[in-house]
């Protein structure tokens, strides 16, 4: 493997972040759709597990990271049986969480719930993408690149499986929140690699952009055409 001389510290802390906060992300869009149990779990997983496996098949770490290490698997099923746990559990009304977003559908605590978790995955992803192409050898601007593909490749199998246009293709402040933060790992990489606090730095900021753009309506479109 052709390590890249500022290669970031802890890829694999922020992938498996990544891995739990998606896979939450994805459980919660499968009870919103009324799945079953298997549908949740599959779901879960896929979210949490897809954009890091389209990131190592195109950077060449083959076999994908989850096939090779059980954590992956591990974080994953965790993040679904909390999500399931949750919802089950007997609310102050002695409602579960699934009777009340029943009685109420697009619940307020059920969306920024959602908003939260797929945020910080946005965010843990673009990290652990980047960092890992840049120790795969690659330039700083794939490496970039690859690290946005891996904050929206989860989100992307997500939204197709439930029969939904992919977030990264819509409207909504997205990408743009993912290339910043993979941005931001490249120039902390190349001025000190030791500085894994920046890495939780450009999380952080990724995910903060992401929720205020949804709060505020930003929007990544052009000027409709005069013609």
């Amino acid at each position: 493997m052709d390590v890249h001389p500022n290669a970031l510290h802890l890829p694999i802390l922020f992938d498996l972040l990544g891995v739990f906060t998606a896979a939450a992300s994805g459980a919660l869009t499968a009870i919103r759709k009324e799945l079953d149990l298997v549908g949740i779990v599959v779901l879960g997983a896929v979210t949490g597990l897809g954009g890091g496996a389209v990131r190592d098949l195109m950077i060449g770490a083959i076999p994908p990271a989850f096939l090779t290490d059980w954590r992956y698997l591990t974080v994953a099923t965790a993040a679904v049986v909390t999500v399931v746990a949750v919802e089950h559990w007997p609310l102050a009304a002695g409602a579960t969480l699934r009777e009340r977003m029943a009685a109420s559908k697009g619940s307020m605590a059920a969306s920024l719930a959602f908003l939260v978790a797929d945020s910080l995955a946005l965010g843990f992803f673009a990290v652990s993408g980047t960092g890992k192409a840049l120790q795969y050898g690659l330039a700083s601007v794939p490496a970039a690149l690859l690290g946005v593909v891996t904050a929206v490749g989860g989100g992307v199998v997500r939204d197709i499986l439930v029969a939904e246009v992919p977030t990264v293709l819509r409207r909504d402040f997205y990408a743009i929140p993912a290339l910043i933060g993979s941005l931001i790992i490249v120039l902390a990489a190349w001025l000190e690699p030791a500085a894994t606090p920046l890495a939780f730095v450009a999380a952080a900021v990724t995910a903060a952009l992401r929720i205020v753009g949804v709060r505020r309506s930003w929007q990544a479109r052009i000027p409709p055409s005069r013609r």
